[in-house]
């Protein structure tokens, strides 16, 4: 119902349907899918379930294995904190709170063992509404005994919301986190039969580990220093395994590592192992960028779960989210990735609008995705995907000088007229479902299901006009307005006017006309009409806003 055209003033109203525009139409759009009030992603077919949930605990008694069961010492104690989200669990952190006796002390703790009683019980104890759950592994002589707890905290926006079976590690992973180790294991600096200390901070972008570390405090803490005991390029894989795990969570974020070295008498190389590690929480966004943090983190999350799917067709690509999903995420990412700088060279105006952030610069951009060629959007979503789940250092030269051309070419084409009637009737669809359902849904509610079809929704500046005003987005709530069919063709009759005698009107023109529209009629806008009291009224404000629009326009 809510589904009917606005008007764009541009031509008759009876004579644009937006029917014959749903070809073009991402099955996301005609299923009308946004966002739902606190954020999350709504979606055409549900995801997760009981066998995603189960493969979450799998995948977390593995990585409690890896960084501290495989080699865990009798007496060790080691804490891990995890955020569940709709059964999802991302690892937050951990750390050993308690050295071993020594290793090689007491039995041998095999991983049949160690994984058995945890990964049957997990997916039922973490559940799936939103808490923190806190680990506690001690090693006594011969198993690991395990606590579980809820403790206090926020939930963390860089956790993921839906289960899934996550793939195993791939060889770009593998070798990003081995570069890193790299650095963080400097070659003989750990002291014969001593001990080290290390501090680092790392950054991981959607699925990817950064190279670039920021190394901290080194400090020798046993150990003269005079003899250094001799590396490999096999004692990185521990560190490796520690930071693999932290990969699986959502957005841009830091994490920081503690290390030890220490060398043990009788052995020809140090042992290195990562005994705390801890995920940072990122800054506050500001009160006017809250909802494109919350809608983005919900689209960064959707796409590093198609991505690591490897879905490569473009068609399904391109009909998973709808245009509103996807300028909150470009809007979100452009920001949160610090892009904008480098797109003012090519689209200043671009640069300038998303720079404001906010929801409004997000529908601003929706505006400017629909009047963007399909194979273009395409192809923008094919690389800022890319950029999403691996950074923008990932990007080739070729995709870079390409999203720069796609940048361009929206920038032209904001100073030039819509002219295709898809994008047209997009935004006048767009205008009436956000004016009565967002705006106005008291005039709804009051108009009723017989009245409301034949109440039009006009945009004060038409969309024709829409170039002369490249920063403004032609369906805010301020250039809405709602009326009834006969108000609407008196409305029209004047634009009609401007259009046939005046073909390019300045955007001064332009506003100075629609503030005569709102002048006359503007008592009709948002309410109730009533015909046979306002007949003769429409008539004359419609003579008297003629007589100034030729005024305007010099005739």
């Amino acid at each position: 119902m809510l589904a009917l055209t606005a008007c764009a003033s541009d031509g008759p109203f009876e004579g644009e349907s937006p029917e014959g525009a749903s070809g073009n139409d991402t099955p996301a759009e005609r299923a009308g899918l946004g966002f739902t009030r606190d954020g999350a992603l709504e979606r055409v077919s549900p995801v997760g379930g009981e066998r995603a949930r189960q493969a979450e605990a799998a995948r977390v008694v593995r990585e409690l294995w890896e960084v501290a069961g495989a080699r865990g010492a009798p007496g060790e104690v080691w804490t891990f904190d995890y955020q569940v989200h709709g059964g999802a669990l991302t690892l937050l952190s951990f750390r050993r709170t308690s050295v071993g006796v020594g290793q090689g002390a007491g039995g041998t703790v095999e991983w049949s063992g160690f994984s058995r009683e945890l990964t049957r019980s997990l997916s039922t104890l973490a559940g799936v509404k939103p808490r923190r759950l806190r680990f506690t592994l001690k090693r006594g002589p011969e198993r690991w005994r395990f606590d579980l707890e809820t403790v206090r905290g926020p939930v963390a926006v860089h956790a993921r919301t839906v289960a899934e079976a996550l793939p195993g590690a791939s060889e770009p992973r593998v070798s990003d986190a081995l570069t890193v180790a790299r650095q963080l294991l400097p070659a003989s600096r750990v002291p014969w039969e001593g001990r080290v200390h290390e501090r680092a901070r790392l950054q991981f972008e959607g699925l990817r580990l950064l190279q670039e570390v920021e190394l901290g405090v080194f400090e020798v803490q046993e150990g003269s220093g005079r003899r250094s005991a001799p590396g490999s390029a096999d004692l990185r894989m521990p560190v490796v395994q520690a930071l693999l795990p932290f990969a699986n969570a959502v957005g841009s974020r830091t994490v920081e590592v503690e290390l030890e070295g220490r060398h043990v008498r009788g052995e020809a190389e140090p042992r290195w192992r990562v005994v705390a590690a801890t995920t940072l929480e990122p800054t506050a966004p500001s009160e006017g960028m809250e909802d494109i943090a919350r809608e983005y983190r919900a689209m960064q999350e959707d796409i590093l779960r198609h991505w690591r799917q490897e879905v490569e067709d473009s068609a399904r690509r391109a009909g998973v989210w709808s245009f509103e999903q996807l300028a909150y995420w470009y809007v979100g990412g452009f920001i949160a990735k610090g892009a904008l700088g480098a797109m003012e060279a090519v689209a200043p105006t671009v640069a300038a609008v998303l720079g404001k952030g906010g929801a409004k610069a997000a529908q601003w951009f929706r505006t400017v995705l629909i009047r963007t060629p399909p194979a273009e959007r395409e192809a923008l979503q094919r690389i800022w995907m890319k950029a999403e789940a691996e950074g923008l250092m990932a990007l080739k030269a070729g995709e870079r000088a390409e999203l720069q051309s796609l940048l361009k070419d929206m920038e032209h084409r904001l100073r030039a007229p819509i002219t295709d009637k898809y994008s047209k009737d997009k935004l006048r669809e767009w205008a009436r479902q956000e004016y009565f359902e967002v705006h106005q849904p008291r005039l709804a509610q009051a108009l009723g299901k017989d009245l409301l079809g034949t109440y039009q929704v006009h945009h004060l500046v038409p969309i024709e006009h829409a170039h002369l005003f490249p920063t403004r987005s032609i369906n805010a709530a301020e250039n809405l307005v709602g009326m009834a069919r006969e108000v609407h063709s008196s409305v029209n009759s004047v634009w009609t006017f401007v259009r046939t005698n005046a073909k390019h009107a300045s955007a001064k023109e332009v506003e100075e006309i629609a503030r005569i529209t709102h002048k006359h009629f503007g008592r009709w806008f948002h309410v109730l009409y009533d015909p046979s009291k306002s007949g003769a009224a429409l008539a004359s404000a419609e003579k008297a806003a003629l007589k100034e629009v030729v005024a305007v326009l010099g005739l």
